[in-house]
């Protein structure tokens, strides 16, 4: 056999053995970070965040499961915490990056003390929702979306709603409003939501000795392949920047996983002429509201009864 076939062959091999490994990093990386998650919030958090458990058991006779199927086909759930005498007033909360519904039970009990009925959704691929991946917010804008329009089927067009997110629920909350969701969407509640895929991965890998893009290659290359989407693209920004709905923007400034500079950007390209944002000082990520629940209450109460009315 010749020397130049032999040296092909063994270049051929190499080749393919590296594909390999880069394929199987990158399989390996999108089911390490967005692979399916199922815990639910646990009493071990509930100081750090605020967290009252008890209070599903108070509510848990106006408290029903509800379903919408996504664009993809998936079944997603949501718990739905319902007043007696009925509502016309709705608040749809959607929780952050491996949490559940029962992790926003403060803002709930806030609104629901309220007035309103409360939609809290499961995102995809966590918990009793369907899903493979999780959608870190590009693709829960998607799903934001039908749960606003079953609300409209649930009270009818004459419902107001509020739609409050945290962290990735926060980031894709702003996504919504940008992507002119019906009338009936009064308002939106971004707690510590990020700016983007690509800024929270880089912000992630952000003490890594290698540069970050290579950091993030892997995940890159198994978010493309396994979620049909460039995490390059993932951009909340632009959203921000298309929305004209109220935009209450809340950041702790001690956030080390969503640096506090996600949320200033998101408030400072929002293009609503009715924004604003409330910066807690000292407090780190999702303990805004346990870091100063008084003012947490008086700022969010206020946004709302302001933005939807009564």
């Amino acid at each position: 056999m010749q020397i130049w076939m032999i040296a092909l062959i063994v270049i051929a091999c190499v080749v393919a053995f590296l594909a390999l490994l880069v394929f199987g990093g990158a399989l390996l990386a999108v089911n390490i970070v967005l692979g399916r998650r199922s815990r639910e919030a646990s009493n071990v958090f509930s100081d750090k965040y605020g967290i009252d458990l008890g209070w599903f058991d108070e509510v848990k006779d106006r408290t029903e499961t509800i379903e919408i199927v996504a664009y993809d086909g998936i079944k997603l759930r949501a718990l739905h915490i319902k007043h007696e005498d009925g509502a016309h007033r709705v608040a749809v909360l959607q929780h952050g990056y491996c949490a559940s519904p029962r992790a926003m039970q403060p803002y709930a009990k806030i609104l629901f003390d309220k007035g309103y009925d409360v939609v809290m959704p499961s995102a995809r691929a966590h918990g009793m929702s369907e899903g493979r991946y999780i959608g870190m917010a590009w693709l829960d804008r998607f799903d934001l979306s039908r749960w606003v329009k079953r609300v409209i089927e649930i009270y009818g067009e004459s419902v107001k709603i509020a739609v409050m997110g945290v962290s990735m629920g926060g980031a894709a909350v702003v996504a919504l409003a940008g992507m002119q969701p019906p009338p009936q969407v009064k308002c939106v509640i971004d707690d510590c939501g990020f700016s983007s895929q690509r800024e929270i991965f880089y912000s992630c890998v952000r003490k890594a000795p290698l540069p970050k893009r290579l950091c993030v290659m892997p995940l890159a290359l198994g978010i493309r392949l396994k979620c049909g989407y460039s995490y390059l693209d993932a951009d909340i920004v632009p959203f921000a920047q298309k929305t004209d709905i109220p935009a209450l923007f809340i950041h702790g400034t001690a956030d080390a996983f969503v640096p506090c500079e996600h949320g200033k950007k998101l408030y400072e390209a929002c293009g609503s002429s009715d924004k604003s944002i409330y910066l807690v000082e000292g407090a780190e990520h999702v303990a805004a509201y346990s870091h100063d629940k008084e003012e947490y209450k008086k700022r969010l109460s206020e946004f709302v009864d302001r933005t939807v009315g009564e």
